[in-house]
């Protein structure tokens, strides 16, 4: 005679199986979210090392093409008029640049900053930009305190330099100048990326761009 027996095992997880798992599912859930975390910083890493070689090589070409098309304005830069920041020495920059263009009307052209004069960004928000007119010499549209200037920054940079180092001095194109040295300008750029949250991205640019306006004596 065969007899048959059925045993009911009981069997789950245990507390210490349980917590395993659990401590297992959260080291994964913490690995894929560091995972993400990494891969969207270096997304905005990369897009801000983007912003700032772009914009800088923008602003820089922007520049040189207005020097090139036109000639520095001794007149209002030597004599500290139309509010533009006075030539003391080769050696020492100025933070504005004062352009004629006498290819095309408007003739004036200006850039700026909004710098503090110790060359600090105090703007709410921490960001400074560059700014550029073009206005009509006679009527002194680009006036440092009422003209119209444009912001031809990017809106995730901030400009933390802006230097022209102006030679010769003094207009070497007037009558009885002594001085043959052809103007050239030597412009210094700093800028810096917003969009990194950790460090920070920081640009320099420097060029020297000797303008095309010349005459005999």
């Amino acid at each position: 005679m065969l007899n048959c027996y059925f045993v009911k095992l009981n069997k789950g997880f245990t507390l210490i199986e349980l917590m395993v798992s659990l401590g297992i599912l959260v080291v994964a859930i913490l690995a894929a979210l560091g995972i993400y975390i990494n891969v969207i910083g270096t997304r905005q890493k990369t897009v801000g090392q983007l912003n700032i070689q772009e914009d800088g090589q923008y602003l820089m070409s922007l520049i040189v093409k207005d020097i090139r098309a036109g000639m520095v304005d001794y007149a209002d830069h030597v004599g500290g008029e139309g509010n533009c920041v006075k030539i003391t020495s080769a050696e020492n920059p100025t933070s504005q640049l004062c352009l004629l263009d006498f290819s095309s009307s408007p003739n004036q052209i200006r850039y700026k900053t909004n710098l503090s004069a110790s060359g600090v960004c105090s703007e709410v928000g921490g960001r400074c930009v560059l700014q550029r007119c073009e206005g009509l010499a006679s009527s002194d549209t680009c006036n440092t305190a009422t003209g119209s200037y444009q912001t031809i920054t990017m809106t995730n940079v901030s400009f933390e330099r802006l230097d022209f180092y102006i030679s010769p001095t003094t207009d070497p194109f007037i009558i009885d100048s002594t001085n043959y040295e052809h103007p050239r300008v030597t412009i210094v750029l700093k800028l810096r990326s917003l969009r990194e949250k950790t460090g920070e991205k920081l640009l320099v640019l420097q060029q020297t761009v000797p303008q095309r306006y010349t005459y005999r004596k």
